[in-house]
């Protein structure tokens, strides 16, 4: 089976994106700690991501170039409206981060997480939505969601047996889920621009916005910032937007060649040995054995769902010779 270079290179920059969100979760769960409200940490995650991209954006004459584009596309039709919301979906898993990392720890967000991309990505990749075309579910991939889903009742299991609250789980697989959604539109918005600095840059404007709404209504709510960081010994605690940014940028490029779910299974390689490291070095995190086989079962199912199909060798044709010839 001959393999595709530009396959090769999407998947193993998808993987690095995925090594990296591990590492956002911790600092956003832990920026929630300190500030003293999740939603809060998620709308300052969100807005160091935007002003970055503003500053990138100013700076490239072919972003503002690919800005142009979507507008015009907009107004042509060919691009619709709700195309541009996929920072939604980027909201909720910050959201998501800061809620439950406190709560759970990066190694069970990411179990959970992952079953909600691969569930969100069989649905998403079966429609015309994904910029690569409609992806119909085969039964491995099937098989490996399945296998994945049991990786992910194995380790909450575990967590409840030691007080985990039974929604915690629910809020970074609902995550999971949108973010299949949120994949595919920028790549909608990427192809529409031709410009992955562009269509970050639109997913983290409409995700901060959301954000801010929230924020608004936390406040209204009667909670207030605790303290914020300090420098420069927490600064750590900020870089969360910096790495969405690559997640999002690399991801927005990559889907077209690999689709939603192997996008969402290559990230996972990553983001499974990278919150396996970030737990371990984390204070007071532990990683159990059953978080381990947990693991195991998704590795699995990862394989089982991404392998590719045997290709059928090609029929020889069978030439007849014209009649009155030896």
């Amino acid at each position: 089976m001959r393999v595709d270079g530009t396959i090769l290179l999407a998947g193993a920059a998808t993987a690095l994106a995925g090594f990296l969100m591990a590492i956002q979760s911790r600092a956003n769960g832990s920026l929630a700690g300190v500030i003293g409200s999740g939603v809060y940490a998620a709308t300052l995650s969100f807005f160091g991501g935007l002003l970055l991209m503003v500053l990138v954006l100013a700076a490239s004459a072919r972003a503002r170039r690919g800005a142009g584009r979507l507008l015009a596309d907009l107004r042509g039709g060919s691009v619709r409206w709700w195309m541009l919301l996929g920072g939604l979906g980027g909201s909720t898993v910050v959201l998501a981060q800061a809620l439950t990392v406190p709560l759970i720890g990066v190694s069970i967000l990411t179990m959970s997480f992952v079953c909600g991309q691969l569930l969100g990505a069989l649905v998403v990749d079966n429609t015309s939505l994904p910029p690569g075309g409609r992806t119909p579910p085969s039964a491995r991939r099937l098989i490996g969601t399945i296998v994945v889903l049991a990786g992910v009742v194995l380790v909450s299991v575990g967590g409840f047996s030691r007080g985990i609250p039974l929604w915690a789980p629910l809020v970074p697989l609902l995550a999971g889920t949108l973010t299949s959604v949120q994949a595919a539109l920028n790549g909608r918005v990427r192809e529409s621009s031709r410009s992955a600095i562009t269509a970050t840059t639109v997913n983290f404007l409409v995700g901060f916005v959301f954000l801010l709404v929230c924020s608004a209504a936390v406040w209204a709510a009667g909670t207030r910032v605790e303290r914020l960081p300090q420098m420069p010994g927490e600064a750590w605690l900020l870089i969360g937007g910096a790495l969405g940014v690559v997640f999002i940028g690399v991801t927005s490029t990559t889907v077209s060649h690999l689709g939603v779910l192997l996008v969402s299974m290559t990230s996972l390689f990553g983001n499974l040995l990278s919150s396996l490291v970030v737990d371990l070095v984390y204070p007071g995190a532990t990683i159990t054995v059953t978080t381990i086989v947990a693991m195991t079962c998704v590795l699995i199912g990862v394989v089982i769902a991404s392998w590719p199909r045997r290709a059928e060798p090609p029929r020889r044709s069978v030439v007849t010779p014209p009649a009155g010839t030896d």
